[in-house]
Order: structure tokens, then sequence, then C-alpha cells
């Protein structure tokens, strides 16, 4: 093996294990509102009670690890989610979600379409 190829391999390993390392948003979970409703976000949709789960991309550009930015990216309205933009801020235990209509009404703060504040469910 040549040292530029074990080189090569190297890096991708280490790069393999940096990307794994990476840790999981804290957003990730089964969430409630004490109001009996749940919400369930994976790493790739996110499920309001017993809707079809839809699918998100994070655009998070820079954050402080608790602030995060959604994009619901499924066609049409989602009942659950009025606009496309979501906002979250979690401390761990407790988040918050706030619904825009479009990632522009998010940047500039206008116009929240709901609030609601979700509390991490524990497996007793």
């Amino acid at each position: 093996m040549t040292a530029a190829r074990f080189v090569a391999i190297a890096a991708l390993f280490l790069l393999a294990v940096t990307v794994s390392a990476a840790p999981e948003p804290p957003y990730l979970g089964e969430w409630s509102n004490g109001r009996g409703e749940t919400l369930i976000i994976t790493a790739k949709t996110i499920q309001f009670a017993e809707d079809r789960p839809v699918p998100y991309r994070d655009i998070t550009r820079a954050t402080d690890g608790s602030s995060f930015e959604l994009q619901i990216t499924t066609r049409g309205d989602v009942n659950a989610f009025p606009g496309k933009t979501l906002a979250l801020s979690s401390d761990g235990d407790t988040m918050e979600m706030t619904g825009y209509l479009s990632h522009e009404d998010y940047m500039q703060e206008k116009d929240p379409q709901q609030v609601v504040t979700w509390e991490r469910d524990t497996e007793d």
C-alpha cells in the first residue's frame, strides 16, 4: 500500500468517526404539551399526534446548541403546522416551538403562527 493511499484511507476513517460522534440535536425524541397531544421528532420526520409523519430538514445556521430552525419539506399544507418554518429552543427537557409561515418571517420574527411548549416524555 502506498503512503498516499494509506493517508487517504486514514483520513476517511477519521472523517467517519468525527461524523458519527456528532451529538444528536436536543429536539429529537418524543414530546407532550400537557393537553394530551404528542410530538415525535426523528432525524428525518416530525409527527404531531396521529397525523402522518412529514419530512423536514434542519437549516440551522449558527447555534448555541439550544436554538434550531427546521423547514418542513412536504408539499402542501400540514394541519398541525401553519407554515413551513419551525423555530425550536430547547434546554433538553423543555422545548418551545414557534411556527412561522416562512424563513423570511422567522428571520424578522414577524407574525408567529403558533407557540407551543413541549415537555420531553420520559420512560418510567
